[in-house]
């Protein structure tokens, strides 16, 4: 299947629509995965931009969108914490690598094997880093108490606007809470995305990051993390995707895809990213089947970078907050706490501790893939 499939004008214009709907969904998005990394804003929004371009050429199906996401922003803030923003790069190329390794060696193959137990817990634990990574913003510009009462007042208020238009209205539910955030906040004075950053309009430039051996064992922990959650998260949308649509998707051609993006968001500097679930779903309801939505999605947002920065730079963080409230909670398999299945809930538990504790997703889905498997060994009743 080619890169831009026959389509009729009707479909054309769907695709274009949509892909463009969904860079502006991506905008804050990007940029709250960017700040929980410790990156730049512009650093979210140009990994979105290489990440959803090479899904678009390389992905195993039509129809997904990569950006910048929680699954890997959470592992490449561990990076950033202890090493420093100068290993991002590398530490993102390092990921991108490893996807292609994986890809190369057919070793993708193994994620069809992870337990949908590992996975809930996965997506609960992703939930909860998320959650726990946004409260340092209420701080940030040190607000009075009144302050806080009034930041926490327009992240109610964000994400109950994220919600409602989710579920009511058409407008995308993201930028739904950027808008109320905006009207709101603003006027109140609090602390916005310029106040931790500002917001670069230039494209940025090739570097080629610094490799030796003690470089290379200071950021393979938190790479192997990356690209084993970012596969994660994006074959699980494959999977999501082929069974809503009835068509296969390719789990191998998207892996490769996943390396050539995060390849590329490395020698830019970027903070990398993999298959967005939400964005690839709405992409989906809006009618787009192809490509083309995923390229109009890309430089839809090249544009909102290099016109319209002063206007990301004045978005109260309260807005985004919110915007990650909801994220949190769409992100989590919260139901999957109420399994009767004591083995099935001690996969879910394990691997939400394991990740917690470790502050890395990969090594939660392995803890809680080998407990399956070992329950399993023993023959107690468990489900895959």
């Amino acid at each position: 299947m080619g890169i831009l499939e026959p389509m009729d004008k009707t479909q054309i214009r769907t695709e274009i629509l949509s892909g463009l709907t969904i860079a502006i969904a991506l905008v804050p998005e990007a940029i709250s995965f960017a700040l929980i990394v410790g990156a730049a804003p512009q650093l979210g929004l140009w990994a979105a931009v290489f990440m959803a371009t090479s899904t678009a050429v390389f992905g195993g199906r039509p129809g997904l969108i990569s950006g910048a996401t929680g699954a890997t922003a959470v592992i490449m803030a561990g990076l950033v914490s202890k090493h420093g923003m100068e290993l991002l790069p590398l530490g993102v190329f390092v990921a991108g690598a490893l996807q292609l390794l994986i890809w190369a060696t057919g070793a993708w193959k193994v994620f069809n094997r992870v337990p949908k137990a590992a996975v809930s817990g996965f997506l609960v634990a992703l939930a909860l880093m998320i959650l726990f990574s946004q409260f340092r913003y209420l701080e940030v510009g040190s607000p009075s108490k009144t302050g806080v009462g009034l930041t926490l007042l327009v992240v109610g208020l964000s994400a109950v606007a994220m919600y409602l238009s989710s579920k009511r209205f058409k407008i995308p539910p993201a930028l739904a809470a950027i808008l109320i955030g905006c009207v709101v906040g603003i006027p109140l004075g609090i602390s916005t995305v310029g106040d931790l950053s500002t917001v670069s309009a230039d494209f940025p430039s090739i570097s080629y990051p610094e490799i030796n051996i003690d470089l290379l064992f200071a950021v393979l922990p938190y790479s192997l993390g990356m690209a084993i959650a970012g596969l994660v998260e994006s074959l699980l949308t494959v999977d999501s995707v082929s069974h809503k649509l009835n068509l296969h998707g390719d789990k191998g051609k998207e892996t490769f895809a996943q390396g050539v993006g995060n390849v590329i968001s490395g020698l830019f500097s970027t903070i990398g990213g993999c298959v967005l679930v939400g964005q690839t779903n709405l992409n989906i309801a809006a009618g787009a089947k192809h490509r083309l939505s995923a390229i109009s999605a890309a430089l839809g947002l090249v544009v909102i970078i290099l016109f319209l920065s002063p206007l990301i730079e004045a978005i109260p963080l309260a807005g985004l907050i919110g915007v990650m409230l909801i994220v949190v909670y769409e992100t989590g398999d919260w139901t999957s706490l109420t399994t009767r299945s004591f083995v099935n809930l001690a996969v879910i538990l394990s691997t939400i501790l394991a990740s917690l504790l470790s502050h890395n997703l990969a090594l939660g889905v392995a803890v809680g893939t080998a407990i399956f498997y070992l329950s399993k060994a023993s023959r107690l009743d468990v489900k895959a």
